[in-house]
């Protein structure tokens, strides 16, 4: 698709592990089956609708799944919660991921009880894009935590915003 120079790409791989972004773990259920990925690309688009973008890699396994499912929920981790970030960032825990703390419901999005912030998002388009897909939803659902205290991924580690 792009012919790009590889000293290029490493010099953008080293400027993005300068930029905090807050965790999220990106859900769905299809025919009644939980799925989750952990995402740092995720941001808000529109404040009229509310509306939000996340991107997912074309090679992950809920990617294809993504692509036809009416809704997505958007769980955007706290502090405490960086056990999930790891879980949900490795494959072979996929039998542990909803085992503990999800609403998981057959028709929605499953909702982690704790999470800094849930959003419950209706697909409403994607695109593709080098090796991601850009997913927008507009905002049907908000939930939120009263402390204020999000993970956070800078330079290859997890943290706090505070």
């Amino acid at each position: 698709m792009y012919d790009t120079d590889p000293g290029l790409t490493e010099d953008f791989r080293q400027a993005m592990r300068r930029v905090a972004s807050t965790v999220n773990v990106i859900t769905i259920c299809v025919d009644g089956e939980p799925m989750g990925i952990t995402a740092t690309a995720m941001s808000s688009l529109a404040m009229d609708p509310p509306s939000l973008l996340v991107c997912i890699n074309q090679a992950a396994a809920m990617h294809g799944s993504l692509q036809d499912v009416s809704h997505f929920g958007v769980n955007v981790l706290h502090r405490d919660q960086e056990h999930l970030a790891r879980m949900f960032a490795d494959r072979s825990q996929h039998h542990l991921r909803f085992t503990s703390g999800w609403e998981v419901d057959d028709s929605r999005p499953p909702r982690l009880a704790d999470a800094q912030a849930f959003l419950t998002c209706r697909r409403i388009d994607h695109h593709q894009f080098g090796t991601h897909s850009i997913f927008i939803g507009v905002v049907e659902e908000v939930m939120v935590r009263g402390e204020v205290d999000p993970l956070v991924y800078l330079d290859g580690s997890y943290g706090s915003a505070r």
